[in-house]
C-alpha cells in the first residue's frame, strides 16, 4: 500500500469517527423545550442557498426534540430584504426575540461545502496473457505405399505467460463535504446557550444537513 493511499484511508477513518464539537452553558437543558426561531445560516461562499437548506434541517431537528419552532416565513418577514450575515449581537438578539415571541434564537454558517462529483483518475491495471508454444520438427514418415518422405510437424513445448500493465483512466465517485457551525442564544439576554460545529463527508447535501443538525443537538443534549 502506498503512503498516499494509507493517508487517504486514515483520513477517512478519522472523519468517520469524529464527533461534533460543542460547548454548553452551565445549567442549560435542551430537553426543557420552549419556543425558538431559526434566524438563518450564512451561505458558503459561492453556494447561494446552502444556508437555507441547513436552516431547514435545524428546524426539523428542533421540532423532533419538542421545541416550538417559528415559521420561516415569519422570520424572513421580520428580517425583511436583508440577508442574514451570520452574526447576531446581544441587543439585536433581544429585539428579535421580543418581536418573534421566542425564548431562544438559532443561527450559524456553513463552514465547508464540496459537492459530490465524478472524477477521472489514471490507475494501473494488470492482466496476464497465456499462449501455447510450439516448435517445428522435421520427421521421416513412411507412407502407406511404403515410400519415405520428410514431413514438418509442430510440437507443443509448453506455455508462455505475458504480464500486461495498462495505465488507463477510470471514473470514480468523489464524496462531497459539508461543515456547519451553529449556536443558540437566549432571547432574554443574548447569552450563548450552546454552540457546536461538525463536518462530515456527504454523498447528498440535504441528507448531510439533516445528519449534522441531529448530531449537534444530540451532543448538546448529552452535555447538560
Amino acid at each position: 500500500m502506498s503512503r498516499a493511499t494509507f493517508a487517504v484511508l486514515l483520513l477517512a477513518a478519522l472523519s468517520a469517527c469524529a464527533a461534533p464539537s460543542v460547548a454548553v452553558k452551565k445549567g442549560f437543558d435542551l430537553s426543557r423545550s420552549g419556543r425558538v426561531a431559526v434566524i438563518g445560516f450564512r451561505d458558503y461562499p459561492g453556494r447561494r442557498g446552502s444556508g437555507e437548506i441547513v436552516a431547514g434541517a435545524f428546524e426539523q431537528a428542533l421540532l423532533a426534540r419538542g421545541w416550538d419552532v417559528v415559521e420561516r416565513d415569519q422570520v424572513k418577514e421580520l428580517l425583511g430584504e436583508r440577508r442574514f450575515g451570520g452574526r447576531l449581537g446581544a441587543e439585536r438578539a433581544k429585539r428579535l426575540g421580543a418581536k418573534l415571541g421566542v425564548d431562544a434564537l438559532v443561527y450559524g454558517r456553513v463552514t465547508d461545502l464540496a459537492v459530490p462529483r465524478e472524477a477521472f483518475v489514471r490507475g494501473a491495471s494488470v492482466s496476464e496473457r497465456v499462449e501455447p508454444l510450439y516448435r517445428r520438427r522435421e520427421d521421416r514418415v513412411r507412407r502407406p505405399d511404403g515410400t519415405w518422405v520428410n514431413e514438418d510437424r509442430e510440437i507443443f513445448t509448453g506455455w508462455r505467460r505475458t504480464r500486461v500493465v495498462r495505465n488507463d483512466p477510470r471514473a470514480v465517485d468523489v464524496e462531497g463535504r459539508l461543515g456547519v457551525s451553529a449556536r443558540m442564544v437566549s432571547a432574554s439576554d443574548g447569552s450563548v446557550l450552546w454552540s457546536g460545529s461538525e463536518a462530515v463527508d456527504a454523498s447528498s447535501f440535504a441528507d448531510a444537513a439533516d445528519d449534522l443538525a441531529s448530531s449537534i443537538l444530540k451532543a448538546v443534549a448529552a452535555r447538560r
